[in-house]
């Protein structure tokens, strides 16, 4: 085909509501496309309170045209977290009306995998990128089991039970309101949202608290009730044939690490056409160290505060640190929290040595890695590539990072970085011990870290992709 005029990128969230790594990629894909032509528009799912479910609506976000879906409703269970009809006959109108010429499909996750063949029926191309495993994992795409085993590769007769016991981490408002929905005509599908949203701030994260501290009592006796069985969930057995069949008029598959690519793969999807494409960063300049003689080393971990990211991790490598080595080293995390009791868990285990801090606009995480030596990536999950590790490496700064995924692309262990075993706290201690003892090291790194690529060229490469014959 030729160059698309038109592209709709779909995601399961977008800016202001969502600031993580998908929605920072498209956003920043979107305002890439631009100088090159491309006319861009985003449908995405959306909360909001007080909407109809399934409506649309229409905003534009840092220059960017957004269609918003509303889904109020996101506590889905097997089977109807797959597909969903309602959605899809949206979605259809949607292209009807916007009529691009190409649909590029970013996650799903909330939304349904009926898309791909809304499009298809439509004559349009569809382009699916990879973030995560979420082709293979129903499990949020993590590849992540809740008693923190890796499933690498995906095992089928393990994710019935496991997503049972995940269940985007349900809490008991959550559980008792899909419930009431489900039973009472008269109860709307965001009546939690709605209720929720009119409470006063410190209330409303004192329930965030309680919920979540229910959700994972909950996860906890599931686990205890838990059966092993080597027979596949009859609800995962459907997924599967239902992503099979969307994948069946996917045109092109794309993704940002060549370790995602091939372990999605391993986990016995076929995926049509890919090319691994990797993520560029705005270029900004490489930035002078900002260690001098007598000053601190300044740590910082710069992600959701969420289990899978490690904070925990990092928080007990501090913690492991004798007062003399602790008193050298100023470590913060900054990120959104959606899980406050985690942060606050984390933050105590700490021993005082890391500092907690909210959600920063994108705007500003220029500054934030320019303020800081070295950047910490302690996950205990298989990344794909996060872009704090690209945007690290665009700002000179060294990162500390987990030896698992695609991280281990992203880090080259003792030439512009130090990677650990994932988890371990004391390994990654020892890390920050060895910037403390050896003097030249951090120069070192410092000085070697590649450049990530432009979003210039990134975009180049991506439009590239979507159009080759």
């Amino acid at each position: 085909m030729s160059n698309p005029l038109h592209v709709a990128l779909v995601a399961h969230s977008f800016p202001p509501d969502g600031i993580a790594g998908v929605e920072q990629y498209t956003l920043r894909l979107a305002r890439a496309l631009a100088p090159k032509g491309v006319r861009v528009t985003v449908i995405c799912g959306r909360i909001r309170q007080g909407e109809a479910q399934n409506s649309v609506i229409r905003e534009t976000v840092q220059g960017v045209d957004v269609r918003g879906l509303v889904q109020n409703w996101p506590y889905r269970d097997l089977p109807e977290a797959v597909t969903d009809g309602a959605l899809d006959r949206v979605f259809g109108t949607l292209l009807d009306a916007l009529e691009p010429d190409l649909v590029a499909i970013q996650t799903l996750q909330g939304l349904s995998w009926g898309f791909p063949a809304v499009a298809a029926a439509r004559s349009i191309p569809v382009a699916l990128h990879l973030h995560d495993a979420f082709v293979s994992c129903a499990s949020g795409g993590q590849r992540l089991h809740p008693d923190g085993d890796l499933c690498l590769p995906v095992d089928p007769a393990r994710c019935g039970a496991c997503f049972d016991r995940y269940r985007h981490r349900e809490g008991p408002l959550e559980r008792t309101s899909r419930w009431a929905a489900a039973r009472l005509p008269v109860v709307p599908p965001d009546t939690l949202h709605r209720a929720f949203g009119a409470l006063p701030d410190r209330l409303q994260d004192g329930l965030r608290t309680l919920n979540e501290r229910g959700a994972r009592a909950a996860a906890r006796r599931g686990q205890e009730g838990q059966q092993e069985s080597a027979e596949v969930d009859q609800r995962i057995r459907a997924r599967q044939e239902v992503v099979t069949e969307a994948l069946g008029h996917v045109r092109q598959v794309i993704s940002p690490s060549e370790f995602l690519a091939r372990s999605v793969t391993g986990d016995g999807v076929g995926l049509p056409r890919l090319r691994v494409v990797p993520t560029g960063v705005p270029s900004l300049g490489r930035a002078p160290r900002r260690l001098g003689a007598g000053t601190p080393l300044k740590v910082l971990f710069l992600g959701t505060w969420v289990h899978h990211k490690g904070p925990h991790v990092l928080a007990d490598a501090l913690a492991e640190l004798d007062a003399e080595e602790a008193s050298r080293i100023e470590a913060l995390a900054v990120g959104p929290a959606p899980f406050p009791a985690y942060r606050d868990s984390v933050v105590s285990r700490s021993a005082g040595r890391l500092a907690a801090s909210g959600p920063i606009p994108s705007d500003q995480v220029p500054d934030l890695l320019r303020a800081h030596d070295v950047v910490v990536i302690p996950s205990i999950w298989a990344e794909n590539a996060p872009l704090v590790a690209l945007e690290a490496r665009a700002h000179g700064r060294p990162v500390l990072a987990s030896d698992l995924g695609g991280l281990v692309e992203l880090v080259q262990h003792e030439v512009d970085g130090l990677r650990f075993p994932p988890g371990d706290a004391g390994a990654l201690a020892a890390a920050l011990r060895r910037l403390l003892l050896e003097p030249d090291l951090l120069e070192s790194l410092s000085a070697t870290v590649r450049p990530s690529p432009s979003e210039d060229s990134w975009a180049s490469a991506i439009l590239d992709a979507w159009t080759s014959p």
